[in-house]
């Protein structure tokens, strides 16, 4: 070991050009990676999941990576891609006929709007009115003027949307293939890639196993517990409609499913504005019939599915996942679903090892008394 300055001077000044050579390359190798994070995102989700399906497949093929690889991205294909596309078709077809119905049944929409015009000359209707004016600064209520409107915002949404919409079903389509051959090189060359990865960081190996642990056990629980129960909701919610011969029931089957991503809240957003549709067409039976068999059996799928799946794979509070799926929504889109409570799993899990260092240290620092401090 050398006491040269000068030669300590120039490791120094050598580190310090590293370093910074090395963020300015991580910087451009992050601008030109950032269109494709989602993607690598989701391929990396999927490569999580369905390794079990690969390590299942792979002594058939006599240990060939690659094959093992070839077959789960085709199998995946074959019996999910492909038919939740197909889905995704016959839905979009609804949506359209549903909106179309919408515009000639006039006479539906007029006896709910005299429904609602025989409440707004109630006594108390127009007292909340009042109450609302005179507080809240709201105008004049005139249900028919907020129908008229909001059937306006329905129709400019849809008719602006429809160009974006057709370029956006190539987008998906491109990005679906990123996805397939990104996933068949994770599945092939994973344990290359967690080589790569504990070889490159300063945490000790039992962090690094408990990161990788907590990644795969929020992944599993999240698109299993969170997704798949979203999926047998919307097809719950599919054959609900259908049995009361309301429209569209595959399109409202996809629209709960979605809400019912959104904790709490979940697909009261669909029950409610349909149930109060029906009564005051006329319809009081379904809307009390949709009500409770969505909010009772629909709506209970979640309590009794996603504990099955999850079975303690992910410890985090309620209130943690509530606001790690809202916040990853808003941050990343559709794909905050999984984000969210996968990141803030990570932060947990970094906290507590922090706590742990940080509990070592103050040990090994703090002097023994012999009793309690005066």
């Amino acid at each position: 070991m050398t006491n040269d300055p000068i030669a300590t001077d120039k490791s120094r000044l050598a580190i310090v050009f590293f370093l910074a050579c090395f963020a300015a390359v991580t910087y451009f190798m992050y601008r030109i990676l950032s269109p494709f994070l989602s993607v690598l995102a989701w391929a990396a989700v999927l490569a999580v999941v369905f390794y079990p399906l690969f390590k299942r497949i792979l002594p058939r093929v006599r240990r060939r990576r690659t094959a093992a690889a070839s077959i789960t991205c085709l199998l995946v294909l074959l019996l999910i891609v492909l038919p939740v596309t197909f889905l995704g078709v016959i839905i979009t077809q609804q949506s359209i006929a549903f909106y179309q119905d919408l515009q000639q049944q006039s006479g539906s929409l007029a006896g709910v709007t005299a429904h609602l015009k025989e409440l707004q000359r109630r006594p108390t209707i127009q007292y909340l009115a009042a109450q609302a004016q005179k507080w809240l600064g709201a105008g004049e209520l005139n249900i028919e003027k907020y129908l008229q409107d909001a059937a306006s915002n329905v129709s400019r949404f849809l008719v602006g949307r429809g160009p974006s919409f057709l370029r956006g079903v190539g987008e998906m389509i491109f990005h679906f293939f990123l996805m397939f051959i990104s996933m068949f090189f994770l599945l092939r060359d994973g344990p290359q890639l967690l080589e790569t990865i504990r070889s490159s960081n300063p945490l000790p190996a039992v962090y690094e196993a408990e990161i990788i642990k907590r990644f795969e056990d929020v992944t599993y629980a999240t698109f299993f517990g969170s997704l798949l129960t979203a999926v047998v909701q919307g097809i719950a919610a599919c054959l609900l409609f259908l049995s009361l011969g309301l429209p569209a029931p595959l399109f409202w089957g996809a629209v709960v499913s979605l809400m019912s991503l959104v904790p709490i809240v979940g697909a009261l957003i669909v029950w409610l504005p349909w149930t109060a549709y029906l009564i005051l067409a006329g319809h009081t039976t379904r809307g009390i019939v949709l009500l409770a068999v969505g909010t009772l059996v629909v709506g209970s799928i979640d309590n009794v599915l996603k504990p099955m799946i999850i079975q303690g794979r992910t410890d985090m509070h309620p209130l943690l996942v509530f606001f790690s799926v809202l916040g990853g929504l808003k941050a990343f889109g559709f794909l905050g679903v999984l984000l969210g409570p996968l990141i803030v799993a990570l932060f947990v899990s970094f906290l507590n090892f922090y706590r742990f260092e940080f509990r070592e240290i103050l040990h090994t620092k703090r002097p023994v008394t012999s009793g309690p401090p005066p």
